[in-house]
């Protein structure tokens, strides 16, 4: 029989942080950590110049999976050979899909990455032990970013498939149909409030004697389009958060450079389009075109950690890493669609 929850879904718009006695000066004396900013594999955001410049910054990048193994390649090797061991690869993650064999093949052959992102919308398919297990066959696994989930279940699945497995270290997508060019809320019914989804795994996971010393991070992926709702998704308790749309906002975004500046889900009849030719089946993401004031990416970026670091100002921390888990909220209220929560 049907079940409801008594749990009650909040969103980033439904809460407001409370501020505590500051522990720095400034946002200033906050110690940069951008690699828990990860950039999501949209085709539209992630081409070459992009990926570059995202990686000289210190953001961690994944480079999408709807081009050729080639071109996936020559990004990566460009990262590495233009910044040696400053910049490399080192938070780069090269995407696939569930069943992309050739592509990781071909990428182990000539690139050897060694992190990884599997790259689908539904974290809870049995087909993903099977494919990480394929994929272990042909490539070493250090690090992986695996999802998308909504749930502590769907967090502990995925945990404990890759524990089975013996990957070393996984960072977990938390957040279904949030995402701006996503219609899953629309064509499914499927959606969550990420704030609620965000501290249902770190309780879950923080609590249970099993799980408390596994080496797995939670990612906030989907409706992080402003600094507002970043500061919201660390405090909640994400190790990382992870954003697209935000930056398409980025002159160098593959889009504005090569296209008419739209973005797209993966999900959508587009990208299909782009990838298979054709349509193979429903769409559960849209195309989104809108005239936006575009900035270098280095100004985004540091538009988007000036208030991160003022969270962390306000938050009675040092660092982003103490104050991550320790937001204390204040529900401000909770009537808005899901689709006008992100």
């Amino acid at each position: 029989m049907a079940t409801i929850l008594k749990t009650k879904s909040l969103y980033y718009p439904d809460v407001n942080l409370i501020a505590q006695v500051g522990q720095v000066k400034s946002r200033a004396d906050v110690p940069k950590e951008l690699r828990r900013i990860i950039v999501s594999p949209m085709m539209a955001v992630v081409g070459e110049k992009f990926a570059v410049a995202a990686a000289k910054l210190g953001l961690t990048v994944c480079l999408h999976r709807f081009g050729t193994p080639e071109s996936q390649r020559d990004i990566y090797e460009k990262i590495d050979h233009d910044w040696g061991n400053k910049y490399n690869t080192q938070n780069v993650y090269c995407s696939v899909g569930l069943d992309d064999a050739d592509r990781i093949g071909y990428l182990t052959n000539f690139s050897s990455p060694r992190k990884w992102c599997l790259d689908c919308a539904n974290g809870y398919m049995p087909q993903i032990k099977e494919s990480l297990s394929k994929m272990l066959d042909m490539t070493e696994i250090e690090s992986l970013v695996i999802g998308n989930i909504h749930s502590l279940e769907g967090f502990y699945y995925l945990s404990e498939i890759c524990k089975d497995l013996e990957i070393p270290e996984l960072i977990v997508r938390v957040g279904i149909a949030n995402g701006r060019p996503c219609s899953t809320s629309d064509v499914v019914g499927v959606n969550r409030g990420q704030i609620t989804e965000i501290m249902e795994c770190v309780e879950g996971k923080s609590s249970n004697d099993n799980w408390s010393q596994l080496k797995s991070y939670i990612c906030a992926d989907g409706g992080i389009h402003k600094g507002s709702s970043a500061c919201k998704a660390l405090a909640a308790g994400a190790d990382y958060i992870m954003l697209g749309g935000y930056f398409m906002n980025a002159l160098e975004a593959e889009s504005n450079l090569n296209g008419d500046g739209a973005y797209w889900g993966g999900a959508s009849h587009k990208q299909q389009i782009l990838t298979h030719g054709k349509i193979v089946r429903h769409s559960e993401g849209k195309e989104i075109n809108e005239i936006r004031e575009l900035k270098p990416l280095k100004e985004l970026v540091e538009d988007l950690w000036s208030g991160i670091a003022s969270y962390v100002s306000y938050s009675g921390y040092s660092t982003l890493t103490e104050a991550i888990g320790n937001g204390i909220f204040e529900i401000k209220q909770n009537s808005l669609p899901p689709k006008n929560r992100v």
